[in-house]
């Protein structure tokens, strides 16, 4: 058995990883998934930036292609992740993407809740509005449970086969939760719609939606078994992660923070 103690993962690694996966996922939401769906549409784009993707006209596909993106490329990415027999960078990774795309299936509940965001431009217009907001509010929450679920089943299989310590799962997940929740939030500062967006669209995209990972630590100790931590290795300081986090950080705030418009 390795002592706990002696697996430490690097923080500034995970950090870096989470900025990559997070920056990643948000554009799956907004480039991938709305961008296409407006592409298919002939929904003409007017501008992107990190909280929206505005187009010429008002769309239901268009709007609900976002999360319906990120939830299928989350899914893919833990389907991926099957591969894996033990926990390295690359498969962090996909670990972390695929919580950071699922995670966004609780867009479904704040679109209720609040009545705004592309949910409510889905459900725009159908009536009753409180039956449709109620079916939006229990679909995203047996969504974002599965997410979490999953995501945890995910990281279980790596812990039982001895590849994780149970004690430092929190170094797996606070810093990346933090880093990617940070820059996702920095960059709506400047964002060119409106300074309303910041909370709702930054810091509750990111902190907000994928809170879900402060629950894993908790249920991956009660459903783990096996041998844990006999086969577990850090995850060691990587300057590769680090510069790709600075590349792909410095994008999402100095270019798409401010927006990108495609024309009038």
């Amino acid at each position: 058995m390795v002592p706990t103690g002696s697996v430490r993962h690097n923080w500034a690694t995970v950090a870096a990883i989470g900025i990559v996966a997070g920056v990643s996922a948000d554009m799956v939401h907004e480039a991938l998934g709305h961008g296409i769906a407006a592409w298919l549409t002939g929904d003409r784009i007017l501008s992107l930036c990190t909280v929206a993707l505005q187009n010429a006209t008002a769309n239901r596909f268009v709007s609900a292609a976002g999360t319906s993106a990120n939830c299928l490329v989350g899914a893919g990415a833990l389907l991926l992740l099957r591969r894996a027999e033990s926990l390295k960078a690359w498969s962090y990774f996909l670990w972390i993407f695929g919580a950071f795309n699922l995670f966004d299936a609780g867009y479904l509940v704040c679109s209720a809740v609040t009545n705004s965001g592309d949910w409510a431009n889905v459900i725009a217009g159908l009536s009753p509005v409180w039956l449709w907001r109620g079916v939006l509010a229990l679909l995203g929450t047996a969504l974002y449970v599965s997410s979490i679920r999953w995501t945890a089943g995910s990281m279980i299989r790596l812990v039982g086969s001895g590849n994780v310590v149970l004690p430092n799962m929190w170094r797996l997940i606070l810093p990346a939760y933090l880093a990617a929740g940070a820059v996702m939030t920095i960059a709506s500062v400047f964002n060119p719609i409106s300074p309303s967006l910041i909370l709702p669209s930054g810091a509750g995209a990111s902190f907000g939606l994928n809170a879900g990972l402060l629950f894993l630590p908790g249920i991956i100790a009660g459903d783990a078994s096996g041998t844990q931590g006999a086969a577990a290795r850090a995850m060691p300081f990587s300057f590769l992660w680090l510069a790709l986090a600075v590349v792909f950080a410095g994008i999402f705030i100095v270019v798409l923070g401010p927006g990108i418009r495609f024309g009038n």
